[in-house]
């Protein structure tokens, strides 16, 4: 009769145990690290591209403004060559690190991510070969001996 009030207790006492462990698995919006908020992933789908295509055409206009050699023709800016291009590089960039960390997700905190491959390729099967050998052993006498190995 003892043991059953220590059985609820015990019993009452897991299920606490449990219970916040649960809550806290599956509520990432308490985690501020987590998953990136929406007004951060709409900064970086604008400022990264922005930054590479003022880049570009900053370094465009820097050789603009370098007097060419004779002979050659000046350098002049083009806004698809020199802005538009590394523009689309870098959207294409954040797109291809958006897809690989699953929307800009961090799994747990800073700890590195759990890996979801495309395609789930079979596991290798490993096959053991078993050798047997029979050797046979002759003595000074004359007489064989059996000795088997690997049995």
């Amino acid at each position: 009769m003892t043991s059953s009030p220590q059985k609820s207790a015990f019993s009452k006492h897991t299920q606490e145990q449990i219970q916040p462990a649960s809550t806290t698995d599956t509520n990432n919006d308490e985690n501020p690290y987590g998953q990136m908020s929406l007004t951060a992933r709409l900064l970086v789908f604008l400022l990264v591209p922005s930054a590479t295509g003022l880049i570009g055409l900053f370094s465009s206009f820097l050789q603009s403004t370098r007097t060419p050699p004779e002979g050659q023709e000046p350098h002049t800016i083009d806004l698809d060559r020199d802005f538009m291009t590394p523009f689309l590089l870098g959207l294409a960039f954040v797109i291809v690190i958006g897809f690989q960390t699953g929307g800009f997700r961090v799994a747990g905190g800073m700890t590195a991510m759990e890996r979801k491959f495309a395609l789930s390729w079979p596991k290798a099967k490993r096959v053991r070969k078993v050798r047997r050998e029979r050797v046979i052993v002759e003595d000074e006498n004359g007489d064989l001996d059996d000795d088997k190995k690997d049995r």
